[in-house]
């Protein structure tokens, strides 16, 4: 299904939201779901904070449905309920952190299942990937939203601005930050 064609079929379905139809709006979870997740879990610390986060955007994007504007991407509406209650959620837990290696022992980093790749290549990938994470980690939360949103999930600079509520210029003054401050961490990979 292409874009436009995706656009559609959401606009749709929550035009039945708005009228009521309940069902309409499962259809919508169950589209965007692991997309939404995906973006939380690559800014929270744990899978099940992600999973209750989750739930949380879609229970706030169902009661402000009708504060939704129909010429907008519904998935990068979604995006910025989710980056936005994550960075609430980073503020009330900042006290309760969970460590890379406790995430790793316990199987909650996704391995590297590339066919082609050496159990060296497996390694050295995995051992970047785990500085990478463990600085961006070390952000302040909108400059770690920022790089998951640019990075991650490929959002344009505008769509993080909108996400985010904040001009453009910022947006890209904490990238360009919030890279600095990962490649000083992590040195050259």
């Amino acid at each position: 299904m292409s874009d436009s064609e995706a656009g559609r079929e959401d606009a749709r379905l929550i035009a039945r939201c708005l009228d009521g139809d309940r069902p309409a709006f499962d259809l919508l979870v169950s589209r965007h779901y692991r997309g939404v997740y995906n973006v939380i879990y690559r800014m929270l610390p744990s899978s099940d904070d992600a999973a209750d986060v989750t739930q949380e955007a879609f229970l706030r994007a169902y009661t402000r449905l009708d504060t939704f504007n129909l010429g907008r991407s519904f998935p990068a509406w979604l995006r910025a309920i989710a980056s936005n209650l994550c960075i609430d959620h980073l503020r009330r837990r900042r006290s309760q952190t969970v460590s890379l290696d406790q995430r790793l022992e316990s199987g909650l980093e996704p391995a590297d299942e590339s066919p082609d790749a050496s159990p060296e290549n497996q390694l050295t990938v995995a051992e970047d990937s785990r500085r990478v994470l463990a600085a961006v980690h070390q952000l302040p939360e909108k400059q770690k939203a920022v790089l998951v949103l640019r990075h991650i999930e490929g959002m344009k600079l505008n769509e993080i601005a909108e996400a985010l509520r904040m001009p453009v210029g910022t947006v890209k003054t904490m990238l360009f930050r919030g890279r600095a401050a990962v490649r000083e961490m992590v040195g050259e990979l």
